[in-house]
């Protein structure tokens, strides 16, 4: 089925859009064919136009053949603009009312307070409630007040459903909550792994410090490193000595290599 849905959709209109695009969206997922007509160009609707006044007539009455349905979300502005007389009332619900035989099916959608300057009886919504096919209010007042209106099925009018609510969190188990003393037990096994990590660092810098590194060779901050532990003197003298052994080698293979 085709369906022309007719109102404010997000992102303007706070929750009555929201509603609205939820509607559009559960007719989609049904298998119709929907199409969205706005008053408000910021909607993500398909096509925008005025339709305060006789306005919404005329553009209903355009895209009557294309159709199959349609569903009018009232709103301020639409179908009437607040400050329509009497005359303006009377033109812009009769052309609606006539205009409304060329669909098959036919869904009003009115919020709480319902935006119909002069109320919802009279002569004039007439035409429009008997080609109502489906009358959506917002509360059971308004459901009362509806049925009383002139042209009305009291079968055909009913209440919107809540949207469905995100389940609550479930509630915290305060018995699962750690207490003082374990909070506290936490912190000083914290305390007691760092304090054996550091000895352990401690222990391995003394260890390279005796082999003659320096103790902070890693920080880039201490300047060039310095030596270690000092050479005694018979250690010195032996580095020297072997210093001079070598040397000698060395001249000795280079004495036999010219002579070669």
């Amino acid at each position: 089925m085709r369906v022309l849905v007719v109102g404010t959709v997000p992102p303007p209109g706070g929750e009555a859009a929201k509603r609205l695009g939820a509607v559009a969206a559960e007719l989609t997922a049904a298998g119709d064919v929907v199409e969205i007509l706005s008053p408000d160009r910021r909607s993500a609707a398909h096509s925008h136009a005025r339709l305060a006044g006789p306005r919404l007539a005329i553009e209903l009455a355009v895209r009557a053949r294309h159709f199959d349905a349609v569903v009018i979300n009232a709103e301020p502005g639409l179908p009437l603009a607040p400050t329509a007389d009497r005359l303006m009332r009377a033109v812009t619900l009769g052309a609606l009312g006539a205009v409304l035989r060329g669909y098959g099916d036919v869904t009003v959608r009115l919020p709480t307070p319902i935006p119909l300057p002069g109320g919802v009886g009279g002569r004039a919504t007439r035409a429009l409630w008997s080609r109502a096919t489906t009358i959506v209010v917002a509360t059971e007042d308004d459901r009362e007040r509806m049925v009383l209106a002139p042209g009305v099925v009291a079968d055909r009018v009913v209440v919107e459903k809540p949207p469905a609510r995100v389940p609550a969190t479930a509630e915290a188990d305060w018995s699962r909550l750690p207490t003082e003393g374990d909070l506290r037990s936490s912190v000083q096994t914290i305390v007691r792994e760092r304090a054996a990590r550091d000895r352990n660092v401690n222990r391995a810098r003394s260890s390279l410090g005796s082999a003659g590194l320096p103790e902070d060779s890693g920080d880039p901050f201490q300047g060039d490193a310095g030596i270690g532990t000092p050479l005694s003197p018979v250690e010195l003298a032996r580095f020297a000595t072997g210093r001079a052994r070598r040397g000698v080698l060395k001249v000795a293979r280079i004495v036999r290599s010219a002579r070669a």
